[in-house]
């Protein structure tokens, strides 16, 4: 008696059986159910910043590790964090926190993880770079920033924050952040208080400062961006910044624009994990990563913000450090942000910030 033939579409329902099972198999593998997981969330302040972490940061280490890196944006929002880490469900697993008074704040207020230093060598940074829940991979400066077509070079143009109060010797709508941190020293600044008499600050002083600009301040910005384009559309005529945002587009959007770095205030980018994240492993994996000078390196192509590891700026060529922050010709014209003042004040400050810029 010959043996019955199965029809095709028996033959072809078994075969996609055996292939599902086998790929089920496979997923539920311990290796493969590792790999799966191995993601992380980096939150960093968008527009041309992030897209040089993404070419010089994230889509080299994506491609060495296989870690894929989900990327999210924030402004800086203190509270923001601290909600989240309060909740118990971070939705970053690692944040690039700019003003450094964060790290202290949230420190002291235990929502940061602790760094785990295996694998990095300390030494190989600049003091000041590292601390026990941070880590900090750039060096950059909020400074004033103008249109060169409005005021070409060589020709008279605002040099110090004075001249910004000065609407009368430079006319024009102004742009200034809208956080106290670093615009308070701005208006101390332009009222005669020299750099290295800033801190502590007088806030009285400062507050009584802003009152005399308010008026000539159209647009209170708060993400990164927006100076430039500011700028670019001729929607005012000076701006505070950060020095990078104008270096990009000036560069490669071909925007005319300029910096003046007398007085500014000069700070890093850290790395900082919130507390509860995740993926804790990925984000130091990720840390790491950046802690090799190779790799800090590749960020000045991309945007002109300083390496904080010797090794990394001794290889830049002469042109790179011209325009860094940290140049010897940049770094003497400006004051470092003093996050312990920040961090110890910071709460009662931007309480009476958000009350004052009521109506403003």
């Amino acid at each position: 008696m010959s043996r019955k033939t199965s029809s095709p579409q028996l033959q072809i329902a078994l075969f996609l059986l055996v292939a599902l099972l086998c790929c089920t198999a496979a997923c539920n593998h311990p290796q493969n159910q590792t790999a799966a997981m191995r993601e992380l969330t980096v939150c960093s302040y968008g527009g041309s910043f992030q897209e040089a972490q993404r070419k010089a940061f994230y889509e080299p280490f994506e491609k060495e590790t296989g870690i894929k890196v989900h990327e999210a944006q924030w402004s800086g929002e203190y509270a923001k964090l601290k909600a989240m880490v309060d909740a118990g469900s971070p939705a970053w697993d690692l944040v690039n926190g700019a003003e450094s008074s964060t790290i202290i704040r949230g420190a002291r207020e235990g929502i940061l993880a602790a760094i785990d230093y295996s694998g990095i060598d300390k030494a190989k940074f600049y003091p000041g770079a590292l601390t026990d829940y941070s880590v900090a991979f750039d060096f950059y400066s909020t400074v004033l920033a103008y249109s060169s077509q409005t005021y070409p070079v060589g020709k008279p143009h605002p040099a110090s924050w004075a001249d910004f109060w000065n609407t009368k010797r430079f006319p024009g709508g102004r742009s200034l952040r809208k956080d106290p941190r670093t615009t308070l020293e701005f208006a101390l600044l332009a009222d005669g208080v020299a750099m290295d008499k800033l801190y502590p600050l007088d806030v009285d002083r400062a507050f009584r400062s802003l009152d005399k600009l308010a008026p000539s301040v159209t647009v209170w910005w708060s993400s990164g961006h927006q100076p430039a384009q500011l700028l670019a559309d001729k929607e005012v005529a000076f701006v505070s910044a950060f020095n990078g945002r104008i270096w990009t587009a000036a560069t490669q959007d071909k925007m005319p624009l300029e910096v003046e770095w007398s007085q500014g205030a000069l700070d890093t980018d850290s790395w900082i994990i919130p507390k509860g994240a995740k993926h804790y492993k990925e984000a130091m994996d990720f840390v790491r990563y950046t802690c090799r000078p190779d790799v800090q390196l590749r960020l000045t192509k991309y945007i002109n913000y300083g390496p904080t590891m010797p090794e990394a700026y001794a290889n830049l060529d002469a042109a790179t450090r011209a325009i860094l922050p940290t140049s010897p010709e940049n770094r003497p014209k400006q004051f470092v942000f003093d996050a312990q003042w920040w961090a110890d004040n910071e709460a009662v400050v931007v309480e009476r910030w958000n009350k004052w810029l009521v109506g403003r």
